[in-house]
């Protein structure tokens, strides 16, 4: 009976620290390993060549973000004008902002076994419209799938 009870508390205590992200989790550098949606439960993977690949955050301790996006082909690669913002914590979700309320983006993260963390589209209500393919759109959940540099 003790052992049961153990278990179960393990399982429980798991179960509620897996729901509260900490700071502490996610300050570091982020560089992109996987991106794609979701279909329904299916999930598409895009096809990303080295370029893109090097797309990256870094999650400052005193509350900076830089993202840094990089586009083109391999051996012709593009960045883009690194996009500086503050981040915090928000249970579940990391939100870059900028000013009072100026959100850039919001995203649920998912810290993984492999040492890795998955950003989630942050949809707290789905969009309605006349039109279903602007609606499907518009209420797709993309995903990227970043690992820890250093």
């Amino acid at each position: 009976m003790k052992r049961l009870l153990l278990t179960t508390a393990l399982v429980l205590s798991a179960v509620v620290s897996a729901q509260k992200l900490k700071k502490e989790d996610v300050i570091g550098f982020w560089k992109l390993k996987e991106s794609g949606f979701y279909e329904g439960k299916k999930k598409v993977v895009k096809d990303f060549d080295n370029c893109r690949l090097m797309r990256n955050y870094a999650l400052r301790e005193d509350g900076f973000a830089v993202y840094n996006y990089i586009e083109g082909k391999a051996g012709d690669c593009i960045p883009s004008e690194p996009r500086l913002s503050f981040w915090k914590v928000i249970d579940n979700r990391i939100q870059f902002y900028m000013g009072d309320n100026n959100i850039l983006e919001e995203v649920v993260v998912t810290v993984n076994k492999d040492k890795t963390m998955t950003f989630s589209s942050y949809i707290p209500v789905p969009v309605r419209d006349k039109d279903p393919e602007l609606e499907k759109m518009l209420n797709t959940v993309h995903y990227d799938i970043v690992e820890s540099v250093y």
